[in-house]
């Protein structure tokens, strides 16, 4: 009896060992940052002009006498003989959020390169993040548009956790998430799934990993303000009937003192567009039901951009542009999130 007891004291606390360095190696993780370019992404958020209106349309009408896409395409300014886009922000107005966030992600990566003694981003990379966004120039002379999940760009633009799987895909950092849950019983992936309380999600342990310069996927949750449970959903399933993912790419800076999100982005205002776009903003993070952080820490594996070639589909990211919705299990898988 003894023997047995003695057994179990010993199994119990190499249990208790095999958790606690599980846990110190998960804190170790999340820990990372790579503090060049930590500078070189707050640098870009701090080189873009204020608000400059928010549109998302695809043609000019009489508040936008130009769209974002096309200010996007004109702030990029690359032409064949340049070794890297000029990157001209006071062109990228209006805008909107994943504009925002991919404008910043270059910004960051050609202020890293230029202080950078090891490492060189050549001009085939940097012409493979382009973004082909429909409007004709002297490089996409046929106006070639990428679909979502299609080239770098398209990966970014995507419906889902689009620049986590771009990151993955090029070996450039890790993503981590969390989920609050489904509420209503149509949209649970399975019968154990429950919607956590506002306490528990508030404190959910994920919220402590964030670093400032972390990009953010958010689907935010409208089950409060509107009853609806799209914060639940990954994608768009092209079925009217069904509720489909209402999300914005963001920039973490922080937390404020009473806790809640602090980001930087292209924000939405319907009531004045002319005057929203690139700046500040903050939400609780009840307003949150799905969260990807995703933290660049070898920003070198942009390099390999260039190995991406313009129309080069990623399957998934392209399927949940209106014909599916996808899991939280594929979300983890594609991102590489094991947690």
């Amino acid at each position: 009896m003894k023997i047995t007891t003695l057994r179990f004291t010993i199994l119990m606390a190499v249990v208790a060992v095999t958790l606690c360095t599980t846990k110190i190696h998960a804190d170790e993780k999340y820990n990372q940052i790579n503090a060049d370019w930590q500078t070189a992404i707050s640098a870009a958020i701090d080189s873009f002009p204020q608000n400059g209106g928010y549109y998302t349309g695809r043609n000019s009408n009489s508040q936008f006498r130009r769209t974002a896409w096309r200010a996007m395409n004109e702030a990029f300014g690359m032409q064949p003989t340049d070794s890297q886009p000029r990157l001209d922000l006071s062109h990228a107005q209006p805008s909107f959020g994943t504009m925002a966030t991919y404008l910043a992600l270059l910004k960051a990566l050609q202020i890293w390169d230029a202080n950078s003694p090891e490492y060189s981003i050549p001009n085939l990379s940097w012409f493979s993040m382009k973004p082909f966004c429909g409007v004709t120039d002297i490089i996409n002379s046929q106006g070639y548009n990428q679909a979502d999940g299609e080239g770098i760009w398209g990966m970014a633009n995507a419906n889902g956790p689009g620049i986590a799987i771009l990151v993955k895909e090029l070996d450039a950092g890790f993503s981590f998430t969390g989920y609050r849950g489904a509420k209503t019983e149509k949209y649970k992936e399975n019968k154990n799934e429950q919607y956590l309380s506002d306490d528990d999600w508030n404190n959910a342990h994920f919220w402590n990993y964030a670093r400032k310069g972390d990009f953010m996927k958010i689907f935010w949750n409208r089950n409060e303000s509107d009853g609806s449970d799209s914060g639940a959903i990954i994608g768009d399933n092209g079925k009217p009937a069904d509720e489909q993912e209402i999300g914005q790419c963001a920039i973490f800076l922080g937390y404020d003192d009473n806790g809640n999100v602090v980001y930087w982005s292209s924000n939405n205002s319907e009531d004045a567009p002319t005057k929203a776009g690139y700046g500040i903003a903050t939400c609780p993070r009840t307003s949150i039901q799905r969260i990807v952080f995703t933290r660049i820490t070898k920003p070198e594996k942009f390099v390999d951009a260039k190995k991406w070639r313009a129309n080069k589909k990623h399957k998934w990211l392209n399927e949940l542009a209106g014909k599916r919705h996808g899991t939280t299990k594929e979300l983890k898988k594609y991102c590489d999130i094991s947690d």
